[in-house]
């Protein structure tokens, strides 16, 4: 009995030591013998000899096989890069943006975001090209080739500010057509001095090109400050490329600024510049002034022959000749040899003749226009421009002139050389005023206005006017008030001008 009960219990506890063997095996992830061995994962294909035929040219097939190996191996990245590049060179540029985005999604490294960029901009999804640059560029920031590619991308969506943050990360890579950018964006930004800098960039990397000076007539062309700048570049764009200028929409502000500084060269030369396109101006410009005609001085001696000691064969004999000649012609001569000696001819006092002076060009002018004669004025000032161009009084005549017939932007040209030569006659400037009034916007004739009574703060003329413009034209009674009073300080008590002036102060309180 005791036999069996040890037997028991050895049974009992081999029981027990067999089952914790078989959980530690099971959890030690032994498998048992009898279960299969697992397949082999496939091998991922070389890739060499695709880039061999995509070096070859051979795109076609490189990507029939690129696609058959992404069927294979759909995560693969290395296939779908190898794809997209494929598809870039066929000019497929929107599927291989796609197969970017599905290769960086598998995890290729961040070269692919930069190469998803430019296949978005090839494909002209300039807003997600933008997106992949900024990815790119967070990791990668020191690669100034792509900050200049995404300040691109930025100008084509109008991003300025962002576009000319990220030229400046490359500025030492600029091309001629990125300055030509650059200066773009700061012009439309109002930074002008900015932009000239770029666009004189641009002209050094490549100074056959007009493009560059274009661009920088633009910025002075509207500034009277710049005027001279613009002439100069206008010359040196028709000398670079003539004609360039008609194609562009300057063309009609470059041939106003041209007639208006040129207009005595034009006079010289005897050309009127009105209806000539700027082409034709500056063609005119570089024609040489024809020189005056060279006096003709005769040969031989100045003074006349002497007379001959023998009497000449061809001349009748002296009866006959005496009996050709007029009885009345005959008598005269015969009443001076007989009463007149040469002590009586001295004694006799010369008889008194006068002679007037020549008149000179200006004043022929003068009388030509109150005689209302305005072609003739025309001539006479232009001749006396001939002898003077810096005569300030002979530009004003012709404006006077040009005016009066309806020629406003001759008048307005002319007037305006004859303020360069005289910016201190009060006349001439009233007179560009009158005319500025027909040819100049409100806002700019009131700035003239305000202009010219800085310059003559004395003049009540310019006050008076000024006040009118603002009580009819600006609405402005407050402004208009003090201007009137400012007429009666400058105008002697009782003049009609300041009695005009009291009466518009009253109207303004009523």
């Amino acid at each position: 009995m005791a036999n069996l009960t040890k037997l028991i219990s050895l049974l009992g506890l081999g029981l027990l030591y067999f089952q914790s063997c078989s959980e530690r095996e099971s959890a030690d992830g032994i498998e048992p013998a009898s279960r299969p061995p697992s397949p082999a994962q496939p091998k991922l294909p070389d890739l060499s000899e695709v880039v061999e035929k995509r070096m070859e040219g051979n795109t076609t097939e490189a990507i029939t096989m690129l696609r058959e190996y992404n069927r294979d191996f759909p995560e693969s990245h290395a296939i779908l890069v190898q794809l997209a590049r494929a598809l870039g060179e066929a000019d497929q540029y929107a599927l291989a943006s796609f197969r970017f985005d599905q290769a960086i999604a598998a995890g290729a490294p961040q070269q692919a975001l930069k190469e998803a960029a430019e296949a978005y901009a090839y494909a002209n999804d300039y807003h997600t090209s933008a997106k992949r640059y900024a990815d790119y560029l967070l990791v990668e920031e020191d690669d100034r080739q792509a900050w200049l590619k995404y300040g691109r991308v930025l100008a084509r969506i109008q991003q300025t500010t962002d576009a000319i943050n990220a030229f400046s990360k490359g500025a030492d890579l600029l091309t001629f057509e990125d300055c030509l950018l650059v200066g773009n964006l700061f012009a439309s930004k109002k930074l002008l001095q900015q932009a000239e800098y770029w666009y004189n960039e641009a002209a050094l990397k490549k100074d056959t090109s007009s493009e560059p000076l274009v661009q920088l007539l633009r910025l002075k062309i509207d500034n009277q400050e710049k005027e001279e700048e613009a002439e100069s570049l206008i010359l040196k764009i028709e000398e670079k490329n003539s004609g360039i200028l008609e194609k562009t929409d300057l063309a009609e502000k470059c041939a106003n600024l041209v007639r208006r500084r040129k207009i005595g060269e034009f006079i010289r030369k005897g050309i009127s510049p009105s209806g000539l396109s700027i082409t034709k101006l500056i063609s005119v410009l570089k024609q040489p002034v024809q020189s005056p005609l060279e006096r003709i001085i005769a040969k031989g001696p100045k003074l006349p022959p002497s007379r001959p000691t023998q009497t000449d064969s061809f001349l009748p004999p002296e009866e006959d000749h005496n009996s050709l000649l007029d009885p009345e012609i005959k008598n005269t001569e015969n009443s001076v040899s007989q009463g007149t000696s040469l002590a009586n001819a001295f004694a006799t006092p010369p008889q008194d003749q006068t002679y007037l002076p020549l008149k000179s060009n200006i004043e022929k002018a003068r009388i030509a226009y109150l005689d209302r004669k305005y072609q003739e004025t025309l001539l006479s000032a232009r001749a006396a421009l001939k002898e003077n161009p810096k005569s300030a009084d002979a530009w004003k005549l012709c404006s006077q002139a040009h005016f009066q017939i309806g020629e406003t932007q001759e008048a307005e040209m002319t007037i305006l050389e004859a303020i360069r030569h005289d910016p201190t006659s009060l006349d001439i400037r009233m007179d560009y005023l009158r005319i500025a009034r027909e040819t100049l916007s409100p806002n700019r004739y009131l700035a003239e206005l305000e202009k010219a009574r800085e310059i003559f703060p004395e003049s009540s003329d310019l006050v008076w006017e000024l006040a009118r413009r603002y009580h009819l034209v600006e609405r402005m009674p407050v402004t208009a008030g003090i201007l009137y009073r400012k007429v009666l300080e400058l105008e002697p008590e009782g003049s009609a001008l300041a009695r005009q002036a009291e009466m518009e102060i009253l109207k303004l309180r009523e």
